[in-house]
């Protein structure tokens, strides 16, 4: 154990990231996430899908929450688990704040581990996000985590409004592979920058010389990348989705996700993804019957390396 673990004690409340949110942000994260989403751009498409106005990209908060763990973290070690729930969204000229506060610590096979209590919050104090982390603090040098069982299936949804026996029956069913381009130094670059606008993003995201001074030795990914972005062939729409023109087809928003994070993703990298159902299931909201896909997909990249284990949730209305 080194002393810089030790030291970490239950309670302890990370700096926040901070962001006034507005189209310039969401701009920017949708030009290199490939997020030009009308609800996202067009107030007329927004309030359409039953919102006030156009509203933040989820995903971007979930780039905020990790630049507060980055932040805090430096060189001594990395993000290893992750999981956020939406419970708001964000509109033009919110203030963001991302929070994070130290509530366990566990030392698991050798490996130095703080469990973290995560939020976003706006200037109504309301915690639009709320999540957990797990980070890792290298006791020498970068260990990857051991890689985890797939998600046990459920499939016991029943029958409703929306949710049909056809999507039930496709619970556990896995998709064939799809391989990303060659991710390159300055897509990274490009998606720190995003991430970090207005301020600039740390050097070691696009300058070789501090980057080769990080645990990874060399350029590295932000852990959130997502390396699928852009590409004319990526499959867009899971198999097991149904037909998206009848309600609640149209209308979607990002549930929460949880990701896990194994080696690290650098340059020259080709990422295949595959991706299984591992539930489906209605609930009643504010905005009526809502139908939730749960789906897990698998990041590994050409040498067969584990990268990514994510679990997202997304609800059709």
């Amino acid at each position: 154990m080194n002393a810089e673990y030790s030291e970490i004690s239950v309670g302890d409340v990370l700096p926040e990231f901070r962001r006034t949110t507005d189209l310039a942000n969401w701009n920017r994260y949708a030009a290199v996430n490939d997020e030009f989403v009308p609800i996202h751009m067009d107030g007329d498409a927004a309030r359409a899908a039953g919102q006030k106005d156009v509203f933040g990209m989820g995903n971007l908060r979930i780039s905020y929450m990790h630049n507060t763990l980055r932040s805090w973290l430096g060189s001594r070690g990395d993000i290893v688990d992750f999981e956020v729930e939406f419970r708001g969204l964000n509109f033009k000229g919110d203030q963001l704040s991302a929070t994070a506060v130290v509530s366990g610590k566990e030392l698991r096979d050798g490996h130095q581990l703080v469990h973290l209590t995560l939020g976003v919050k706006n200037q109504d104090g309301k915690n639009t996000a709320p999540g957990k982390a797990t980070v890792q603090l290298f006791d020498g040098s970068p260990r990857v985590m051991p890689s985890p069982e797939p998600r046990a299936t459920t499939g016991q949804g029943k029958l409703g409004r929306y949710l049909e026996q056809r999507c039930l029956d496709r619970v556990g069913e896995t998709t064939a592979s799809q391989h990303s381009l060659a991710v390159g130094a300055n897509d990274i670059r490009r998606w720190a920058i995003a991430c970090y606008y207005p301020e600039p993003p740390p050097p070691n995201f696009y300058d070789e010389e501090p980057a080769a001074q990080c645990p990874w030795g060399g350029l590295v990914a932000p852990r959130e990348f997502n390396p699928f972005a852009w590409m004319t062939n990526y499959r867009l729409g899971d198999p097991w989705l149904r037909g998206m023109r009848n309600e609640p087809g149209y209308r979607v928003l990002n549930g929460g996700q949880r990701n896990r994070y194994f080696a690290p993703l650098r340059p020259g990298d080709v990422v295949s993804e595959t991706s299984r159902l591992a539930d489906v299931y209605e609930k009643e909201g504010r905005m009526g019957t809502m139908l939730f896909f749960v789906n897990e997909r698998r990041w590994t990249n050409q040498h067969g390396d584990l990268l990514r284990v994510g679990n997202q949730t997304t609800l059709y209305y």
